[in-house]
């Protein structure tokens, strides 16, 4: 999701690396330190930015990383890059490849997106194929599809009617949203279980029907969806996860301000008192971003599958979430930040966890910059 004003605009434009004692901090996840590159730099006659989603090929050891961009600069795509990392930080991010993803799998090769028929937000490996989420096509629904790691359409996911976009006209005569994912809000994050047989994704904010989005009362009602994979792919269970409210008031006190989801990642494989991590970022104009990682278990709460909309207030049993990281405590000026992925382990054992910030393709003085921060995941010894 885009933004127009972030906190890491104060970050240095050139490549930064900045190194963190992990000793002095406390929690199942310590900052290493954090790596950044300025918006705009150009690989293979594309535009690097816009970076939503990111995920680690540990067979091939790179990783990928989907880009937000709608075709208003290059066709919608996905980069190849490798991240140099160890104990002491982020070294380099090098980007290997661009791949164009393919709209038509009836057509041979690859047919690339038209303008404005995808906001590709989140990506994950599955053996030998490419799970990635758009938040909305040119009718502003959004959808999950399968890609060959060569960009090719393999098939979709089926999504609820409950997610896809209906407008109505409104008292001014102008479209409103009435049903499904609202505007810049849709499938912002995904993660599959290490098995490969469950997916979880999340819309960023709540359903038209499911409740109002943050604000600086209060936070937002959004669902973690279930899907089971495999021939007959399909969701089988959505849960209530109620974000933060809005950090700060904008400055002036109209203008844009928003709290929401930007990603998952699943880890009670390696942190058992949790199922998976969230992140939510918040942003107010004027101000900036405040961004935090949750660790989450879905245990008791209540399965609202049945629930075409939620009732309002919701007085059903959300998920239990502990706030594990904010980046401000931890010194670092958060960028769009929007993508989780596990990395390769550490010299000393331990699981990596990789931030990653979306740029907007950012044009503003000083721009914003992309921005990858390294954790260690403090693990029990397997």
């Amino acid at each position: 999701m885009r933004r127009t004003l972030t906190l890491g605009a104060a970050l240095a434009l050139a490549a930064a690396l900045l190194s963190w004692p992990a000793a002095a901090q406390t929690g199942p996840l310590r900052l290493l330190g954090e790596y950044s590159f300025e918006a705009g730099r150009r690989f293979q006659d594309t535009t690097i930015g816009g970076l939503s989603g990111l995920v680690y090929d540990q067979p091939r050891g790179v990783y990928y990383a989907v880009s937000d961009d709608r075709g208003e600069k290059q066709a919608p795509r996905f980069y190849t890059l490798q991240i140099d990392l160890d104990a002491g930080g982020i070294r380099d991010v090098r980007f290997l490849g661009v791949t164009t993803l393919d709209s038509d799998p009836n057509a041979p090769g690859v047919q690339p997106y038209d303008v404005n028929d995808s906001d590709l937000e989140d990506i994950q490996l599955l053996g030998d194929e490419l799970l990635i989420s758009s938040e909305r096509d040119k009718d502003g629904r959004p959808w999950i599809r399968r890609f060959g790691l060569d960009g090719t359409l393999r098939g979709s996911l089926p999504v609820p009617d409950r997610f896809l976009t209906v407008t109505q006209p409104g008292e001014d005569g102008r479209p409103r949203i009435v049903r499904g994912v609202r505007s810049n809000i849709g499938f912002e994050g995904m993660t599959l279980t290490p098995s490969g047989l469950t997916l979880f994704t999340t819309n960023e904010g709540a359903l038209a029907q499911d409740g109002p989005v943050a604000s600086i009362a209060a936070g937002t009602n959004v669902r973690l969806t279930r899907w089971e994979l495999g021939s007959d792919a399909r969701p089988t269970s959505e849960y209530v996860y109620a974000t933060e409210k809005i950090f700060a008031a904008p400055q002036p006190a109209d203008q844009f301000a928003d709290n929401g989801v930007t990603a998952l990642l699943w880890v009670r494989h390696l942190l058992p008192d949790y199922d998976m991590l969230v992140m939510e970022r918040s942003f107010s104009t004027g101000v900036g971003n405040d961004v935090s990682i949750f660790g989450v278990t879905l245990t008791d709460a209540t399965n609202v599958s049945d629930l075409d909309a939620l009732p309002s207030p919701y007085a059903g049993r959300t998920v239990t979430k502990t706030r594990l990281a904010n980046m401000a405590e931890l010194g670092i000026a958060a960028d769009n930040l929007e993508g989780l992925a596990l990395g390769p382990r550490l010299p000393n054992g331990k699981p990596s966890l990789i931030v990653m910030s979306d740029d907007n393709f950012s044009t503003f003085v000083p721009p914003q910059v992309n921005q990858f921060i390294l954790f260690e995941v403090d693990a029990p010894a397997r």
